[in-house]
């Protein structure tokens, strides 16, 4: 592995404060963002090289009957302590853990019975800590069959846990102070093919907030808002009020949003048609912070880091090539 993750948090690991990650980490292949066009005032860099940390396989696995899905990289979110490690990547049903001296891990949850004892690919990933499980990478999972669900990984030994079997769950958000609907609890949000849920704190306990028609992916939480997509009609991005839980669109594309694991304000960020980084308030104001111009690398997903994660401030964006056959991470910053 190679470039500006491993130099930012080596920096921090020797203790070393002001660290400024776009001046201070060494020359890195500046072909390799040939692609990246930025916004003025913003700087794109490669964080990190994930191609061939888990061989990219086309029929990776078998769900059901009649769908067969391949193991690219498919979400990104950023980890805090006690996880010693700073970025999570899920590829198929492998999770890349790339830990605090620039190394990377490849963790494997195949299940050893199919669809029973483990994800059939991890589809969502965002760092949370409620109160009876304490800190942990979660996960949504979705699937045809059984082996979809809310799982937990261990922070120390990076084992997994089933939390709750829902079907589908294609979307995950961490409330860290309770924000929304004003509950003051600290509380994982999550999507499924029915509801969006706010987990009671208990496994398997959940409060349906919003029923969904089955055409919503992916959520985060603002301070009075949960923002979400649907695909009912067109793609929108909505929001759901804090307390009424009324739906408003905010835009509308022919194509796709994704919206960026962490934590959102007023505003939120999002992969708009799997090339260009966005952020939309609350009125539909919209910025385009970066933009792939070449249509063979598509950004799958992207994570807005919080501090005190030394990549806060930026948005790391998950990016692939299957024609080149490569995977990396861009880290995109305000700065020359």
């Amino acid at each position: 592995m190679r470039g500006l993750l491993s130099a930012v948090l080596l920096a921090m690991a020797c203790g070393r404060t002001g660290f400024d990650p776009l001046h201070d980490a060494p020359a890195i292949d500046a072909g390799g963002v040939a692609h990246v066009h930025t916004a003025a005032g913003w700087t794109a860099r490669i964080a990190a090289d994930l191609t061939g940390l888990v061989p990219y396989r086309p029929d990776d696995f078998m769900d059901g009957s009649n769908e067969i899905l391949d193991n690219a990289p498919l979400s990104v979110a950023a980890l805090y302590a006690p996880f010693t490690a700073s970025l999570a990547v899920s590829a198929g049903r492998d999770v890349i853990e790339l830990a605090s001296d620039g190394t990377a891990t490849v963790h494997d949850y195949r299940p050893a019975v199919p669809d029973t004892s483990g994800p059939d690919q991890c589809s969502e990933l965002v760092f949370g800590a409620p109160s009876d499980v304490g800190p942990a990478l979660w996960i949504g999972a979705s699937s045809q069959t059984s082996g979809d669900g809310l799982y937990w990984i261990d922070p120390t030994t990076w084992a997994i846990a089933r939390d709750a079997s829902n079907n589908n769950v294609n979307g995950l958000a961490w409330d860290a102070t309770g924000a929304f609907d004003a509950t003051g609890v600290p509380a994982i949000y999550f999507l499924d093919q029915s509801n969006v849920y706010r987990r009671d704190g208990d496994a398997g306990s959940a409060t349906a907030i919003y029923a969904e028609p089955d055409t919503m992916n992916g959520i985060a939480i603002g301070s009075s808002e949960l923002f979400t997509t649907n695909d009912l009609t067109e793609v929108d991005l909505d929001r759901i009020y804090s307390s009424t839980h009324a739906l408003q669109t905010i835009a509308a594309t022919p194509g796709n949003f994704m919206i960026a694991e962490g934590p959102a304000t007023a505003s939120v960020a999002v992969v708009r048609d799997g090339a260009t980084l966005a952020i939309y308030a609350d009125d539909g104001t919209e910025q385009d912070l970066a933009s792939s111009t070449d249509p063979d690398w598509v950004w799958v997903a992207a994570s807005a880091p919080a501090a005190p994660h030394p990549l806060a401030g930026g948005y790391v964006v998950l990016e692939s090539n299957r024609t080149l056959d490569r995977d990396d991470l861009v880290y995109l910053a305000p700065g020359p």
